[in-house]
């Protein structure tokens, strides 16, 4: 121990020695340095005041902050020199330690770490001092002991505390608005026959290695970058395969063989999660409620390709993607082989795929991927798949994370369905809702998209194996009181899921209209959570404000919009949390008073084509408070975090517009403040507390027959928005068509 010391001794005195010898001469070249980097700066620096202004000022403000850092880095420093060595040196050790351990597990472990740094420090002191007392003992001890008390127990109830709750309601209506079908997340009559495939030699899950049918393993090279270095050896050590042979594994739920097929096939994968803390599993209560109702559920392991503490693989969405189409390729063999039990058991032509996180993103992928003969990144990779993949859905889904020949993922005539959570602290934006916009279809495609995006649902829930979205101790102070509970966020994504599925790979349009009219669910779900978007082939646009920078003109050419007493009206790019855009425009419509109205007028070829089967469709949607305030409009009184109720008038010619028998009422819904951490500087971090999500509203035509029974529905030239209901008023209004009623399957 002698020995050591003594070394660290003469090696401290020779640094010493060094530095009081040259220190001077290493002053002298930084000055220098330090004064031509000023004088480049005020070359380059302009302010159209003459260059010996803006020399003068570079080099004023150059000297003048080095003069004040100098001073107080030396009273720092003549300070920190009258410590205790042993004391500095601890302290530097600690705060070492914990930017180490921040850097591999977090800033909020190092926030953390700063903290307990100090409190510790505090306790300590405290009871030396109160050890250490000779008079008025009892009030010391009492007075320290209060506040060092007060202080853990802020930290603990930091900790402990579950947040603030949400303004939205969780209560279920109790009766829907049309109950003439079953809830669709009801378990069907079908039992459950439940297996895995896979390569048979899985090193890490019992249920890989004693699979019911053997696969063969895939060469990932050309959809993925290969790790390197630790990260190789590592995972390669941790799985027993690199990705030149992966593994197509998966867990199958379907109707055991007792029941006839063939049953529409759907795969579903996870996203990024610890690679080391499995996630395949996490959608069961998915699986088990599809093969009950007649479907092949398969859950896709794709865990090799997740992050590890070692690090991350490059390209990994394609990867997923790629791994998809591979699955599908696989479930077509077994289907075709006359000597396998599978057998013509599968639906071929009615496949659907569900992605989370970033399986999310992939399913777009793949189905972009399923329709290419080359890989754009790659042309020398040839992709020959065509699978009858029809619907799509991606919970709470990346984007722009891999593009295929760098651009976004454009789909065509193929169903897409969303799911968001407004409480999602991974996903902190919806970026479903910009893949959502980049659906079309053809007029002779029928089918539909629908994005929903549901307060108090967040990123984890959707996968039981994940609960949370961010480990501890991120997950102690998330606000978890404007968390739904796990179950019911499964509920809720049971229903739209399987409705989805049946509408588009079982032909029962009836369920249609749970997306194109939220209520149609309210007997079964809490809705007013739900902020719901829908589309189909049928809708002809009126006004979707994307063909110019003009507010008076239309998408449909020859109509006009106008607006008449308006304090505001403006078009706009709608954005995310962050304030990264949507991909989507609308108009901003603000009022003061009863007397604002916005105005469409319709061309000709349009009024002749209303009947009483038309809808009036349109988006909608209240600004948050803030942008209220921005605007100096009120809040109308007794609508705080409510919907306010416009006026929504169809005016045939030659009828006034205050004739009450064109109008009808319309609730349009709040924007709520989500605060995804309890910390308000924390969340400053991801932008605002609130995203403008739209609400499909639907008007049908038919309406007007209720009080005009003579009603010519080709007179009718003008739609009416009247703000008349309430005294104040700030709106998106966004998608201004007409559609067909939703069919009802026979």
């Amino acid at each position: 121990m002698n020995a050591i010391k003594r070394a660290l001794l003469l090696v401290g005195k020779t640094v010493v020695g060094f530095i009081e010898r040259n220190w001077k001469a290493s002053i002298r070249g930084l000055f220098v340095y330090i004064l031509v980097l000023v004088f480049i700066m005020g070359f380059f620096f302009y302010t159209g005041a003459g260059k010996w202004f803006d020399f003068s000022f570079t080099l004023f403000t150059a000297f003048l902050s080095i003069l004040i850092g100098t001073f107080i880095s030396w009273i720092a420093l003549k300070a920190l020199a009258k410590l205790p060595n042993l004391l500095v040196a601890c302290i530097l050790g600690a705060v070492a330690g914990i930017i180490t351990l921040g850097a591999y597990l977090g800033p909020f472990f190092t926030m953390m770490g700063y903290l307990l740094l100090i409190l510790g420090a505090w306790t300590g002191l405290s009871i030396k001092l109160v050890r250490s007392a000779r008079k008025r003992r009892g009030l010391t001890f009492a007075a320290l002991g209060c506040v060092t008390v007060l202080l853990h127990a802020l930290f603990l109830f930091s900790i402990f505390s579950e947040g603030k709750e949400g303004a939205w309601s969780l209560e279920v209506a109790g009766k829907a608005m049309n109950p003439s079908f079953a809830n669709p997340a009801a378990t069907g009559e079908n039992t459950i026959n439940s297996f895995t495939y896979g390569s048979g030699e899985d090193q890490k899950r019992e249920e890989y290695r004693n699979v019911t049918y053997q696969t063969n393993t895939v060469n990932m090279s050309s959809f993925i970058v290969h790790p390197k270095g630790f990260n190789k050896w590592y995972r390669e050590w941790f799985w027993g395969f690199d990705l030149n042979k992966a593994p197509l594994n998966g867990r199958v739920w379907m109707p055991d063989e007792s029941s006839d097929g063939p049953y529409p096939l759907v795969l579903m994968v996870h996203g990024n999660h610890n690679m080391a803390d499995f996630s395949d599993g996490g959608y069961a209560y998915l699986g088990e409620l599809l093969a009950s109702k007649g479907y092949i559920a398969v859950s896709i392991d794709q865990n090799f390709l997740n992050s590890g503490k070692s690090g991350h693989i490059g390209w990994d969405n394609a990867g997923r993607a790629w791994m998809f189409l591979k699955h599908l390729d696989q479930w077509g063999k077994w289907n075709n082989d006359k000597q396998h039990p599978l057998y013509g058991k599968v639906d071929m032509e009615n496949i659907g795929l569900i992605g989370h996180s970033r399986g999310g993103e992939a399913v777009s992928l793949a189905a972009l991927m399923n329709d290419l003969d080359r890989l754009p990144n790659n042309a020398k990779v040839t992709l020959n798949f065509d699978f009858s993949i029809k619907a799509l859905i991606g919970l709470s889904p990346g984007d722009g994370r891999f593009k295929l020949g760098d651009q976004p993922v454009e789909l065509k005539d193929i169903n897409y369905l969303t799911i968001q959570g407004a409480n999602d602290t991974d996903h902190t934006n919806y970026y479903g809702i910009r893949q959502y916009e980049r659906v079309s279809f053809s007029d002779d495609f029928d089918g539909f998209k629908s994005s929903i995006y549901i307060y108090g649902a967040n990123h984890g829930q959707f996968n039981s194996d994940w609960e949370v979205d961010q480990p501890s101790p991120y997950w102690w102070f998330m606000n978890r009181k404007e968390i739904m509970e796990p179950d019911l966020q499964r509920e809720m994504t049971k229903l739209y899921v399987a409705a989805f599925l049946d509408a588009t790979l079982k032909g029962r349009e009836e369920y249609r209209q749970i997306f194109s009219s939220k209520e149609t669910a309210s007997s079964w779900i809490p809705i007013d959570p739900v902020r719901l978007k829908y589309e189909d082939n049928s809708f002809t646009p009126l006004a979707t404000y994307e063909e110019d920078v003009d507010v008076t003109t239309m998408t449909k050419e020859a109509g006009e919009l106008h607006g008449y007493n308006l304090q505001v009206w403006k078009e706009v790019n709608l954005t995310l949390r962050n304030n990264e855009p949507q991909g989507n425009e609308a108009v901003k419509l603000g009022w003061r008073g009863t007397s604002g109205r916005y105005t469409v007028k319709l061309p000709d070829e349009v009024s002749k084509t209303l009947g009483p089967q038309t809808v009036l469709s349109f988006d909608a949607v209240q600004l948050h408070p803030s942008r209220y305030d921005f605007y100096g409009i009120r809040v109308p009184e007794g609508f705080k975090e409510k919907s306010i109720p416009i006026t929504v008038m169809v005016k045939p010619k030659g009828t006034i517009k205050l004739d009450t028998r064109i109008g009808t009422t319309v609730e349009i819904e709040p924007t709520y403040s989500t605060k995804l951490y309890k910390f308000d500087w924390w969340n400053k971090r991801f932008g605002n507390n609130y995203e403008h999500m739209l609400q499909t509203y639907e008007v049908p035509l038919a309406f007007l027959q209720e009080n005009m029974a003579d009603i010519n529905y080709q007179d009718i030239n003008e739609i009416i928005f009247e703000f008349n209901q309430t005294g104040s008023g700030l709106i998106y209004l966004d998608n201004i068509g007409l559609k067909e009623r939703i069919r009802t399957s026979e």
